[in-house]
């Protein structure tokens, strides 16, 4: 597991989300993810996801040898807050 303060330290950089799938209502499942963003803003949208309607059992934000699931970003979003946050 990769160590908190690294994760804050490179939260400037640009990291990879994969695996947000969204249901339609009777439609086919769409994936919005690959997409690249920002690490901290990618932590806390993977961690904000609403359940109901994304699947995010296999959402991962990847960095440099780094890679959080969902249950890591919804643990760090906990912990950290806003200062994962970067504004572009």
């Amino acid at each position: 597991m990769v160590q908190d303060r690294i994760i804050i330290r490179k939260r400037k950089w640009l990291a990879t989300v994969r695996g947000i799938v969204t249901h339609s209502v009777g439609g086919p499942e769409i994936e919005h993810a690959p997409c690249d963003m920002l690490l901290g803003n990618a932590i806390l949208r993977v961690a904000g996801l609403d359940q109901s309607v994304c699947s995010t059992a296999a959402a991962t934000v990847t960095l440099d040898g780094i890679e959080l699931d969902c249950e890591d970003c919804r643990r760090l979003a906990l912990k950290y807050g806003d200062r994962l946050e970067v504004r572009e």
